[in-house]
């Protein structure tokens, strides 16, 4: 997926680089920053940039309730500083950017949480086109299951008021 050459549609019709889908402008899975005991982790000391809450809502055009919201549900790690403030590298930036999206696609956040984990893994492109592929069968089901559900009830529609 990260060496697809072709351009993604946002919601707004867009037209979105690659590099612009995933975690830190589509670094490779080795460059994302420093690695714990528990594997790599967005923040990093090389990073220059030190964010707080609110420029990152700001960068990111996002409320900083949103920010919490993700960082409850283990999607951002920010780091703390020594009177517990949040801090956020700049490149969170594209990794609120990549949980929105998969937001907007439909996607519960356990699901995402587990496309962002391993996205920060060596190789784990294939991995990630699988989860998001089979994300993608189970909507298509859906739709095939609401269109026929909406069939059958413009059929009995039509026979209420006598269209056919």
């Amino acid at each position: 997926m990260r060496s697809n050459a072709s351009n993604a549609p946002s919601s707004d019709g867009a037209v979105a680089s690659p590099t612009a889908l995933w975690p830190c402008g589509g670094r490779s899975a080795h460059s994302l920053g420093s690695t714990s005991e528990s594997g790599p982790e967005w923040n990093s000391d090389s990073d220059p940039v030190s964010l707080s809450i609110s420029e990152l809502a700001h960068r990111c055009q996002v409320s900083t309730r949103s920010l919490r919201y993700y960082e409850e549900q283990g999607l951002l790690l920010p780091s703390r500083n020594a009177v517990g403030h949040r801090r956020y590298q700049a490149k969170d930036a594209d990794c609120v950017g990549l949980i929105q999206r998969l937001y907007g696609a439909g996607l519960p956040s356990d699901l995402i949480r587990t496309v962002v984990r391993e996205w920060k893994l060596p190789d784990s492109a294939p991995r990630v086109e699988a989860l998001l592929r089979t994300r993608h069968a189970e909507l298509s089901r859906e739709v095939e299951e609401l269109h026929s559900k909406l069939t059958s009830l413009e059929a009995v529609l039509n026979a209420v008021t006598g269209n056919k």
